[in-house]
């Protein structure tokens, strides 16, 4: 009983500590298309034009620097935003859906919310925040202006066995005042390899 005790309290304390994962995207993984989508879905360059922004895929590290231009032209001020953002894991050929997502049924409320995963990731690195705030991304013609940021692909999590494929699958869909959805929504993926470090 004691043996089995101590060997209890030995996996309750490696598990607190968590577990070092590191996600290496893919050569093209950050920003992909997004894979098997209906006709009136698009990628990201239907929402925000990136020729003053560079992005390096670092593989462990993505470095970003530059801005985004608003350019969807299926949206207009005042319009809400849904985000759903769903992990996969490959298992057998197939993409999985995991126990990892996060969504919003107001995008644009609360963009900068920093219990937000997007936050942590994206929205934090934004220059011109107030600006943004009140424009969103259904203001045609606004710009996200970035701070110059590097990303650490990195996480320490409660669960065992997290190696593997992976995607993110980022979905954004506007709806206008009287909730009728606009007829273009734009998803993008991220796609790499997770190993424990």
């Amino acid at each position: 009983m004691k043996a089995t005790f101590t060997i209890l309290v030995i996996q309750v304390i490696c598990l607190a500590r968590g577990i070092e994962y590191q996600l290496t995207l893919d050569d093209d993984g950050f920003l992909a298309p997004c894979e098997n989508q209906p006709d009136n879905t698009f990628s990201l360059e239907a929402m925000l034009e990136s020729s003053s922004l560079t992005i390096h895929n670092l593989g462990s590290k993505v470095r970003v620097e530059g801005e985004h231009k608003v350019v969807w032209k299926d949206v207009q001020p005042g319009d809400t935003l849904k985000m759903f953002g769903q992990v996969y894991r490959l298992d057998k050929g197939t993409w999985q859906k995991t126990m990892f997502s996060a969504s919003s049924n107001n995008f644009c409320k609360n963009m900068f919310d920093k219990n937000q995963y997007w936050y942590t990731f994206w929205t934090k690195f934004i220059n011109n925040s107030d600006e943004i705030k009140e424009k969103c991304l259904t203001t045609p013609g606004a710009v996200i202006k970035y701070k110059d940021f590097e990303l650490d692909l990195k996480a320490s999590l409660n669960v065992p066995n997290l190696e593997g494929r992976y995607k993110l699958v980022a979905q954004l869909e506007a709806f206008d005042k009287r909730n009728f959805k606009r007829p273009v929504s734009i998803c993008v993926e991220y796609r790499g390899t997770v190993e424990r470090i």
